[in-house]
Order: C-alpha cells, then structure tokens, then sequence
C-alpha cells in the first residue's frame, strides 16, 4: 500500500507517513480514492463509501465507529 497510495504531499522529496501529517493525510486520501471513494456520497452502513472503509479495515464495528466520527465531525447528528 505504502509503494502505490503513499504521497509526498509536503514537497519535500519523499513519502513519510510517520512524521509528516500531511503526507499520511494524502497517502490515506489517495487510498480512499483508489479503492472507489465517492465525493459526497455517504459513509454509513448501505451508502457507497461503508465498503470503501472496508477495504481499509475489514472489522465493521471499526468501520461503524469511523463513520459514526465522521458524522460527528461533519457536524449532523
């Protein structure tokens, strides 16, 4: 995953997902998007983007919780 979906988003010549927090936030965006992630479409258990967090987890009860945090963060209730 590192060698397909990792990027160097800070400019600064290589991909370093330990101590750049923009390069794992790219790296983990590009990841998302490889496996299918639609722009706007829903993240909750039925919508299109549960099976994406799939891919990165296989455990529901985390994807659950990840989507459940999202919601959260993006301001519904």
């Amino acid at each position: 995953s590192y060698l397909k979906y990792g990027v160097d988003f800070d400019g600064d010549g290589r991909r370093d997902l330990i101590r750049s927090t923009p390069d794992a936030l790219a790296s983990t965006a590009n990841f998302l998007k490889g496996k299918g992630w639609r722009a706007g479409a829903g993240w909750n258990e039925g919508e299109p983007n549960f099976a994406v967090l799939l891919e990165w987890n296989q455990a529901r009860v985390y994807v659950k919780t990840i989507a459940l945090l999202a919601t959260k963060l993006a301001g519904a209730q």
